[in-house]
């Protein structure tokens, strides 16, 4: 991130925290003071979301899409230009070297993805071409990710965006799942694609970094949104009037994922996790099992065909006000409610978690799961603030 956008989120009050590898990590907002308030721009109204952790990788040539095609999970062959689809790069043995979305574009492709796989996964990618004519470029650093998080996601671009092509309608955003275009606000030409959270509405904006600060007031603006507002006679009613939308950092977006059951990767799983351990979704999500053969491709199709994962990536429920910390083991269900230690063995490890306030605070969590644990309903033991706590299996989805 630049020092330029960070002075800007911290004049709006962000509390800045790392977020990556402990010797090198980027600072993102944690909070802007006001939780309760972010968390409800996300679900009822619009919040604003500075991502300093996306990476873009940029690939140019000819052979480009039969290139990739032979090295990701996804059907690249399949797809057009303008189309955007989830996938993941594995090694040779199946597992995840990345998760990415795929931006296929007619003059240029971008892998967009974790900034820290991008020197891996350049070096991986750059190694597999002999011949052919692509060529790889890391764009991070000219391209600041936002992203529009809350129902009025699309108002809010609408206010101060213009399609490269016509006029852009709020119904012109809400259609376009699946696919990435071009927007232009002021000078700068935008790159914009539809990334819901859950069933809440959200975009991704790729912007021109010499221009992140501008288009990230002129969003908070455009939201009706005032820094250090004097609350006077009409200060009510001009909030009302507007989208009430903010800036929110991840505290409140942490939790509103967890809610709509989007697993990151590098947290709920990793370089170790096979592609059908990494929740319900995300094999539909990022795997073809129609295509030819692609780097890891062997190793899906076995486990596809003949086995299942020994582990799975599941939802946790618990009760109200009881948050278990990442990193906790999760036990065997002991019905000894006066046990102070779990009797049973370890079946799974929490990797998030939060407290719902869709959910009446209800304890939520994501945990990987021992196979034959896994199953929603299944009864498990969590130890919370010193004490076991009953929880019980579900899908990664909870709400909103």
């Amino acid at each position: 991130m630049s020092v330029y956008m960070q002075a800007h989120l911290e004049q709006l009050g962000a509390e800045m925290i790392g977020y990556g590898p402990e010797d090198s990590p980027v600072v993102l907002a944690d909070s802007f003071g006001r939780f309760e308030a972010e968390y409800a721009a996300i679900r009822r109204h619009v919040g604003v979301l500075h991502l300093p952790q996306a990476g873009l990788i940029k690939l140019t040539g000819e052979d480009t899409k039969p290139f990739l095609h032979n090295m990701l999970s996804q059907d690249i062959n399949t797809m057009t230009g303008g189309q955007t689809r989830r996938t993941f790069l594995l090694d040779a043995e199946g597992h995840v070297l990345a998760d990415a979305f795929l931006h296929l574009g007619d003059a240029s492709t971008w892998l967009e993805l974790d900034r820290f796989d991008i020197g891996k996964v350049i070096k991986l990618l750059g190694s597999r071409l002999f011949a052919e004519d692509v060529t790889l470029e890391e764009i991070s650093e000219s391209r600041t990710t936002l992203a529009l998080l809350g129902p009025a996601s699309a108002q809010l671009l609408a206010k101060i965006a213009t399609h490269t092509v016509g006029s852009m309608s709020t119904d012109d955003i809400v259609s376009m799942a699946g696919t990435t275009h071009v927007v232009k606000i002021d000078d700068a030409l935008v790159s914009v694609c539809r990334r819901d959270l859950g069933q809440t509405l959200g975009l991704r904006l790729f912007v021109p970094s010499d221009h992140a600060e501008a288009i990230h007031q002129q969003l908070l603006d455009a939201a009706g949104y005032e820094a250090n507002a004097e609350v006077d006679a009409d200060f009510g009613e001009r909030r009302r009037d507007s989208l009430r939308g903010r800036p929110v950092g991840w505290s409140a977006y942490n939790t509103a994922r967890i809610e709509s059951g989007q697993a990151i990767y590098h947290i709920d799983f990793g370089p170790d996790s096979l592609p059908a351990e990494a929740g319900e979704d995300a094999f539909e999500d990022a795997v073809s099992l129609t295509k030819g053969c692609w780097l890891g491709q062997e190793a899906v199709a076995r486990m596809h065909n003949l086995s299942h994962p020994k582990r799975l990536l599941v939802g946790l429920k618990l009760p109200a006000n009881a948050l278990p910390i990442a990193g906790s083991q999760v036990f065997e269900h002991d019905e000894d409610k006066r046990a102070k230690a779990p009797r049973g063995g370890q079946v799974g490890g929490i990797t998030s978690s939060t407290l719902s306030p869709l959910l009446g605070r209800a304890g939520l969590a994501f945990a990987v799961m021992k196979w034959g644990r896994h199953k929603p309903g299944t009864k498990v033991a969590v130890p919370v603030e010193g004490e076991m706590v009953e929880a019980e299996v579900s899908g990664l989805y909870f709400a909103g």
